[in-house]
């Protein structure tokens, strides 16, 4: 399992690779299935909010409702997909990311490769 520093970092490399316009705004934390308000992918599930560079609009990832104004609210990002990612399999990634409303049409000219991060 990744430590929410690890999921964060991993996290922001996916964004600026596949989702260039959308930058982390907030510490990571890890969520409770015991937890109502938190909107899990299951066990190993992590919250960000994302704000995008151009627009301020904000996403709340990892819960269902909160305070912000204006903001949307999407499930939380399972450690296994930024695992994958790490891997260089790249397509759970890209698919959560066209979930939640963030990925680009464009596909970036060079690749970002994160180190591979000891689970």
């Amino acid at each position: 399992m990744l430590l929410p520093e690890q999921v964060q970092r991993l996290f922001q490399l996916a964004l600026v690779e596949f989702a260039p316009d959308w930058e982390v705004a907030g510490p990571c934390r890890e969520l409770s299935l015991h937890n109502a308000d938190h909107w899990v992918s299951g066990l190993g599930t992590f919250g960000l909010v994302l704000r995008n560079r151009a627009t301020g609009h904000t996403k709340v990832l990892g819960s269902r409702k909160g305070e912000l104004p204006n903001a949307t609210y999407h499930r939380g990002i399972s450690y296994r997909v930024l695992e994958a990612y790490a891997d260089r399999i790249t397509d759970p990634i890209r698919r959560y990311f066209d979930e939640i409303g963030v990925a680009t049409s464009e596909h970036p000219s060079r690749s970002v490769r994160p180190p591979r991060v000891q689970a």
